[in-house]
């Protein structure tokens, strides 16, 4: 005990500042040895901080590290840049050391003007990126770009054009930079898209769909489907690929689609009204129509409370290419189908009214000495009766009607006698009759109602 460091008559003193006088000297120096011990763990350790840190002066910080690492609560008030100094005050017994406080004159803060009252805490809101670009606001830290630009800009010469000659050099908005890893799984894509092996291309297309880390590439896969089918209007494969692809991007659940839908759109509607998709017209491209009308159906029903007027502008493009006579036969069939997908209402408003007009002109094409035409116009009147079939079914309160000679020339006079012979010989034709007849009364009604009036 004699060669004991940290001496009993302190552990004596401490117990009796907090009221346990007279400690025997046993339980004295069994707590002294103790205390020496967990001095020892604890500089040791902020020793090993202080190696770590490359000094060779243990600083007050040291001692903090060690003890939080044996989970004690540092000491507070010393700081590592301010010096100690210790006092020494001798008494009867021994010599105790102390830190001196520094005196503080209260009347010198109180004679002080008060500090300015702080602003109130307000939230405001901003973008910190928008579709993977930051903005360059106030509230958003300048890039690292903007930075170096004007370093950059003085040590650039000037851009070169490719004659040799000097001329102006042209930046690019946005800047949008992808990762390798994106830019390789694009390319891989592509290509496999481009496959001739159905199993290569379908297992790229269920990657698109399925996959949540692409968002970057959105506007790459829409710009690769729009550049497709610019360049292969008429490749019937490359042009049913490109439609599988932007099916496959809205199947995404974790892709954010709609601010493209704007630039997805005109690809589907030249793969649904444009006048040739394949080498040949014995191709079916016929369902690639089909497809892509219902896709811009799927779009229209999809994202209507985003943009209000979409369905309205489509089905204006449609109408137009509907009633253009100067539009060849393939056109009207992607017209007629397109507006049928877009639902019972704009049948009943944009071609009920025109189809007997529509069946004047068809009739004529059709009269024509050529078979391409009449394969064409057989289309267009199956896509005609699958308009006033889905009008018959979506009433299914009515009654087939029977069909007899008087409903016939009825029916002739509604959408002509070439498709009323086609609505006879239909399943549905009793719906289909039923329907048109009482949609004729109710519009005969109404015109000799705001007529009287």
């Amino acid at each position: 005990l004699s060669s004991m460091i940290y001496p009993k008559s302190t552990i004596k003193s401490t117990s009796e500042s907090i009221g346990i006088p007279k400690l025997k000297d046993g339980i004295s120096a069994a707590m002294a040895q103790d205390v020496e011990y967990r001095l020892h763990e604890i500089i040791d350790e902020a020793v090993k901080f202080m190696r770590h840190s490359k000094r060779t002066k243990l600083t007050v910080a040291d001692v903090n590290n060690a003890l939080r690492v044996r989970n004690i609560e540092p000491i507070y008030g010393f700081e590592a840049g301010r010096p100690i100094k210790f006092n020494k005050a001798a008494t009867a017994l021994e010599e105790i050391y102390y830190v001196e406080d520094e005196l503080i004159d209260l009347d010198t803060y109180l004679e002080e003007p008060l500090p300015s009252v702080p602003l109130e805490v307000v939230y405001t809101s901003h973008w910190l990126a928008i579709e993977g670009v930051q903005p360059r606001i106030q509230q958003n830290p300048i890039p690292l770009d903007d930075e170096d630009a004007p370093a950059k800009k003085q040590a650039r010469p000037h851009a070169q054009k490719t004659d040799g000659t000097s001329g102006v050099e042209t930046v690019p908005l946005v800047k949008h930079v992808l990762s390798k890893e994106l830019q390789l799984y694009f390319e891989c894509i592509t290509e496999s898209l481009q496959s001739s092996d159905l199993a290569v291309k379908s297992t790229a297309l269920e990657s698109i769909a399925i996959d949540a880390g692409i968002h970057q590439l959105v506007t790459y896969f829409i710009q690769y489907i729009a550049e497709t089918v610019k360049s292969n209007i008429h490749s019937l494969d490359a042009l049913k690929t490109a439609m599988a692809v932007a099916r496959a991007i809205r199947k995404n659940p974790n892709l954010f689609v709609e601010p493209y839908m704007h630039q997805l759109i005109p690809s589907l509607l030249t793969c649904l009204v444009s006048k040739r998709l394949c080498e040949s017209p014995a191709e079916d491209h016929w369902s690639l129509r089909d497809g892509a009308a219902d896709q811009i159906a799927e779009i229209c029903q999809q994202f209507s409370r985003s943009y209000h007027t979409l369905q309205a502008r489509i089905a204006r493009t449609l109408l137009r290419a509907f009633l253009d006579p100067t539009r060849p036969l393939t056109t009207h069939y992607g017209a007629i189908t397109g507006l049928t997908k877009l639902g019972v209402n704009i049948i009943k408003v944009l071609i009920l009214p025109n189809i007997k007009t529509y069946m004047t002109l068809l009739d004529a094409e059709m009269a024509k000495d050529n078979q391409q035409l009449v394969s064409d116009g057989r289309h267009c009147q199956e896509a005609l009766l699958g308009a006033l079939r889905a009008l018959a079914l979506d009433n299914k309160e009515l009654d087939a009607a029977s069909l007899t000679s008087v409903q016939k020339s009825k029916l002739a006079e509604i959408v002509g006698e070439t498709l009323a012979r086609l609505v006879f010989a239909d399943g549905d034709g009793g719906r289909i009759v039923a329907y048109l007849l009482a949609h004729e009364r109710a519009s005969k009604d109404s015109s000799t109602a705001s007529t009287s009036e």
